[in-house]
């Protein structure tokens, strides 16, 4: 049985593995002075945040580069490649000066690179976090039932101004105040939660 060789150029990834592939033939194309050999390269099919990541392992020179399946397909290659190039500047800036960050340094080869500092949304929230002042009309996304939305009244608070917020589930507009109200919107909401 032969083996189907994929000419990487004329192509583009339509399975998690061929993006590995692409990514892996592509980084080899960003002028960056790294030590390639040691990136380990995964796709997550279950993020909804972030684009891609790489994660370090102090003492050990191993980089893990975790690219987001849902973002490729919403960006598609041609742009997924520049949140590739953006992994890269922080494999380039932790392999050279021993951390990484966003910050002027990271700004500085970002530019040269025509990289992003952040990835543009990829998936829709699951809900709103509404500031309860009418003034302030500060309004910010989840995607996840987290302790801010499941528990909005305890300890959080909206970040412009300091009220309490409201939370919104996106998909049939039902907001709560409480953890007791969440409940029952949960309850409320069923299968489409």
């Amino acid at each position: 049985m032969g083996t189907m060789l994929h000419n990487l150029s004329n192509s583009y990834p339509t399975t998690p593995s061929e993006l590995t592939d692409h990514a892996i033939n592509y980084s080899k194309t960003v002028q960056l002075p790294i030590d390639a050999s040691n990136i380990h390269w995964t796709v997550s099919r279950h993020a909804t945040k972030r684009a891609a990541c790489c994660k370090f392992f102090p003492g050990s020179p191993d980089i893990i580069i975790s690219l987001t399946w849902k973002a490729f397909q919403a960006y598609g290659w041609e742009k997924f490649k520049s949140i590739i190039r953006h992994e890269l500047i922080h494999v380039w800036e932790y392999q050279t000066h021993g951390s990484t960050s966003h910050g002027s340094l990271f700004k500085e080869k970002a530019q040269q690179l025509d990289a992003p500092l952040r990835c543009d949304a990829f998936c829709p929230p699951r809900f709103y976090l509404i500031c309860t002042n009418k003034t302030c009309q500060w309004k910010t996304i989840r995607h996840r039932a987290s302790k801010t939305v499941t528990h909005p009244f305890n300890r959080y608070r909206c970040r412009k101004c300091g009220s309490p917020y409201t939370v919104e589930h996106v998909g049939t507009s039902i907001r709560w105040n409480t953890h007791s109200e969440y409940m029952r919107a949960r309850q409320k909401i069923g299968i489409h939660w």
